[in-house]
């Protein structure tokens, strides 16, 4: 009998123990968006913008939990323009125009990123791709292995670059973003938190941009 109330307490102590772990877990490595050179949201910010007190007055909202998940939306949904990169092509400071090819990449279809800071417990709520699967359902976002891939397609375009002039190639498009604050529970104590962020691809392409050349 006392060995089944040990193996009892062992079973309850290595549940309790495994619970506690606290990971931190990021960007995820195809989160293009992060080295974006722009990002202008139509409302809100990004969570790489929240101040320490906003994050301390969304967090006033966290839901108790016993286990799982608490999660305060703060952006839902929310459409933003971007420029991802701007390439230098070409100067002619002659008198005739030049014809040059330029080579460049854009995304061939959507594509959703996952971006968290802060802590949170993997022991309470599961693995870290399970508490993205929790998160995308309860925040209404398709994310998943699959979507969250996404292919690039390589393509020349030719330019004439007239004189006393420059020419660049801006990559911009449109995203759809999602964030806010979420919480881990383990036995009704509030193991970790920190924000997510969800940022959905919706269109890639490639723009020109002329400038004068000041002499």
């Amino acid at each position: 009998m006392k060995k089944l109330k040990f193996l009892i307490l062992g079973i309850l102590l290595f549940i309790l123990f495994d619970s506690l772990k606290i990971n931190t877990f990021a960007a995820d490595e195809n989160a293009d968006y992060l080295t974006y050179e722009e990002i202008i949201m139509s409302s809100g910010k990004l969570i790489k913008y929240f101040t320490p007190s906003e994050k301390d007055e969304i967090s006033d909202e966290f839901s108790w939990h016993f286990f799982g998940l608490s999660i305060v939306p703060v952006n839902q949904a929310v459409h933003a323009t971007y420029i991802a990169s701007i390439k230098e092509c070409m100067e002619n400071r002659g008198s005739t125009p030049i014809t040059i090819s330029v080579d460049y990449s854009v995304e061939a279809n959507n594509k959703v990123s996952f971006s968290h800071s802060g802590t949170i417990s993997s022991g309470a709520s599961g693995s870290i791709n399970k508490i993205k699967a929790d998160v995308s359902a309860k925040t209404s976002v398709e994310y998943s292995k699959s979507s969250s891939q996404s292919i690039k397609e390589k393509r020349t375009l030719d330019i004439i670059v007239e004189p006393n002039s420059q020419y660049m190639v801006v990559t911009k498009g449109t995203l759809n973003v999602t964030n806010g604050m979420l919480a881990s529970y383990s036995f009704g104590i509030k193991m970790g938190e920190g924000c997510y962020e969800f940022v959905t691809l919706e269109s890639q392409y490639a723009a020109l941009e002329k400038r004068l050349i000041e002499e």
